[in-house]
């Protein structure tokens, strides 16, 4: 019997009269109920559209169930036959939750939006439910399921469920809501004081927010309306709000009743007007105003990157639930929203609800959008060459910190290096700056880190070979392209500022040479100060490749050379002071050495005063010579040269000593006796006696100074 029960019903399912789907949604309160949707199925004879039989239609249910429904399998009564599935919550949160993973799972991208209400406060007092959703919706799963288990031929598909009959019935404990809304909920019994239409203009300021909220009266408001509508507004709003008669907001009084007096303008609205720090402060205070627990908004911000690209992007989501303050006939609630420029947030297209409605005015599904260009603050680039022949490049984007605020790992992993590169995120004051370093050893290891980073960058030092004790001029090249990071194009502020190593220097004048075409612009600002360069411009530049830097200075070969050149001349004047009292009185002994060698050949040499033989001509055989006559105005020979002798042969200058530093006149010798010298000569052994000389023979005579040895003829 069972059997045949499950093949009417699986008939029923494939014909063309389709399934009828009835809902009841049964509340013990405002959080907590049941909802529940029974499929019913006329029986009528199609076995031979079931493959698989009762059991597979069966399987297939349970095997493709989403996950927040109950099946609680099919019963027959009579000659219908119906399955139940239901949706037990405890909460609104926890109702909403579970339709969401099933719409999910029935590949709806619908957000659902849920508001229960019993209120016995607000200006719409009673019982409000309302939903954006069909049980259709939540069933829309089973179709496919039974097809891709092969139970129903996919052209079957579509006529699985009856599109029209089905009843949707609310409940409220025992007490029955009339349902206007069809096979969706919209029920309420409510008495209604609400408004006709609220509109809310937010604007961000300094970081907070500037909220006016404007209520639109269905009709000019008698005395007690405007009490209660007072009282509670007075109640639900935030600290520090001010609330005032009539409205400010000409949109709002296109939707208000006409009014000529000043009594009745104040009587077709409320305004007001309140201050929100942040993003959480205003969700809190809306929450507060509307008092639906369905209310809340949140709050997101992404910083996006294409080709170089920046954009920030700031969406808002969630629902606002005016059910206690705009009127079930009216209009419902708008929301206007600004950045701090004055840019208005658009609706999220992409995030849209395709089962929103406007007959579910009340309850304002918040979808928007704000996206902008980011625009940098400025791009720095700083290049060092070092001594070593080692080169570093660093690249600092700065973009403003309200922009980029927690997207800070996003700026790093945009712009980050290879692995041997560091990457930083740092603030300074109002910008955040991302600084990448790009470093190596020697010319060759740089450009192949830099090409890394930048495709198509490398920076040139041309100098020439060789050693050159005082330096030489070079040329520096950098080829940076920064169109890989950063677009062909940007506006932002740029500068490139070089640095030589030690013991190199630029010139003004050389500079702005080399560089004529940049130093002509009025955009372009060259700077030197002493080894480094600065080159400024207000508008974005892409590439470096037409800058030429020239330097001078020493290289490292250069420093190394002269170092040790350097280094041996001052090792030699350590050694001379070190050492000094030693050459000192090396140099001294010198001195007595060649002033007793002196001494000694004067010794020797026997000169006496007059002119006669020497002791060596005797004993060599030479005859001493006769004088020779003495000349007008000399003296004669073998006289003696005298104190104060005015002769062309006196001497008239001081002689040194054998001490220097002694000064005395020249002496005159005594007058040589040859016969004295002659005796006082001893024979020497094997020899004989010299003879003395001949009278008519002259004897030449030599004569010395005192102690210094010089001779004077």
């Amino acid at each position: 019997m069972f059997l045949a029960v499950l093949l009417t019903i699986a008939a029923l399912i494939l014909s063309a009269c389709g399934a009828k789907i009835e809902t009841q949604l049964g509340l013990e309160n405002a959080e907590k109920g049941t909802r529940t949707m029974l499929v019913s199925f006329d029986m009528k004879d199609n076995k031979d559209k079931i493959k698989g039989g009762a059991q597979a239609l069966d399987a297939s249910v349970r095997k493709h169930l989403p996950e927040g429904l109950e099946y609680g399998g099919i019963q027959s009564e009579g000659g219908k036959a119906r399955a139940t599935f239901t949706i037990p919550f405890s909460s609104v949160d926890e109702y909403r939750t579970k339709v969401a993973s099933i719409l999910k799972a029935a590949g709806s991208s619908a957000t659902p939006q849920i508001s229960i209400v019993n209120s016995d406060q607000g200006l719409v007092q009673g019982i409000q439910v309302k939903e954006n959703f069909s049980s259709k919706d939540l069933l829309d799963w089973l179709p496919e399921a039974l097809v891709v288990d092969g139970v129903i031929d996919s052209s079957q598909k579509n006529s699985v469920f009856n599109s029209s009959g089905s009843e949707t019935t609310v409940k409220f404990g025992e007490k029955k809501v009339k349902n206007s809304g069809g096979s969706t909920i919209s029920a309420k019994d409510v008495q209604d004081r609400g408004f006709k239409a609220v509109f809310m203009d937010i604007n961000e300021k300094d970081g907070g927010y500037s909220v006016m909220v404007s209520f639109s009266a269905k009709e000019i408001m008698n005395s007690e309306t405007s009490s209660a509508v007072d009282a509670y507004l007075n109640q639900v709003k935030p600290e520090g709000a001010e609330l005032k008669k009539g409205l400010d907001s000409s949109e709002a009084r296109g939707y208000a009743p006409s009014a000529s007096t000043n009594a009745a303008k104040e009587e077709i609205g409320r305004t007001l007007i309140f201050q929100a720090s942040s993003s959480q402060d205003l969700s809190d205070k809306l929450k507060k105003i509307f008092g639906a627990s369905s209310s809340d908004l949140s709050f997101s911000r992404e910083v996006t990157e294409k080709d170089g690209s920046f954009k920030v992007e700031k969406t808002i989501s969630g629902t606002l639930d005016c059910s206690l303050l705009c009127s079930p006939e009216g209009q419902g609630m708008t929301l206007t929203m600004k950045e701090s420029e004055d840019r208005r947030y658009e609706p999220n297209y992409s995030r849209r609800d395709s089962n929103s409605s406007s007959s579910n005015n009340r309850i304002l599904a918040v979808n928007l959008v704000s996206s902008r260009q980011i625009e940098m603050k400025s791009m720095k680039v700083v290049t060092s060459l070092g001594l070593d022949g080692s080169m570093e490049a660093r690249f600092l984007y700065a973009f403003p910190t309200e922009d980029v605020s927690g997207a800070e790992q996003k700026l790093k992993d945009v712009f980050a290096g290879g692995s041997n590169d560091e990457t930083e995120v740092r603030q300074d004051g109002g910008a955040t700056i991302v600084s990448v370093k790009v470093r190596g050893k020697d010319q060759n290891e740089f450009n192949q880190r830099l090409n890394g980073y930048l495709p198509d960058s490398k920076v040139t030092v041309t100098r020439p070979a060789g050693y050159h004790p005082f330096g030489s001029d070079y040329i520096v090249t950098p080829e940076i392209k920064l169109s890989s990071k950063l677009g062909s194009y940007y506006s932002a502020p740029f500068e490139f500022t070089f640095k030589a190593p030690t013991f190199s220097s630029l010139d003004q004048q050389k500079v702005d040479a080399a560089n004529s075409i940049a130093k002509n612009s009025q955009h372009v600002q060259l700077t030197v100060n002493g080894g480094e360069l600065s080159v400024k411009t207000d508008r974005g530049v892409s590439s470096t490749s037409g800058l030429t830097v020239p330097a001078s200075g020493l290289s490292m070969i250069d420093v190394i050379v002269d170092a040790i050149i350097v280094g041996l001349l001052l090792l030699i004047l350590v050694l001379l002071f070190v050492f000094r009292k030693k050459i000192a009185a090396a140099r001294a002994k010198g001195r007595e050495r060649c002033a007793a060698s002196a001494a000694a050949l004067g010794a020797a040499a026997g000169v006496a005063t007059g002119y006669g033989a020497t002791q060596a001509d005797v004993q060599n055989g030479y005859p001493a010579q006769g004088g020779y006559a003495g000349q007008p105005g000399y003296p004669a020979q073998n006289t003696a040269y005298t104190v104060g002798d005015d002769s062309p042969t006196q001497v008239f200058t001081p002689q040194q000593g054998l001490n220097y530093g002694e000064t005395e006149p020249t002496k005159a010798m005594p007058a040589y006796d040859a016969h004295a010298a002659h005796a006082a000569q001893p024979v020497q052994p094997g020899q004989t006696a010299q003879q003395p000389a001949q009278p008519n023979q002259s004897v030449q005579l030599n004569q010395f100074g005192a102690d210094d040895g010089d001779i004077l003829q």
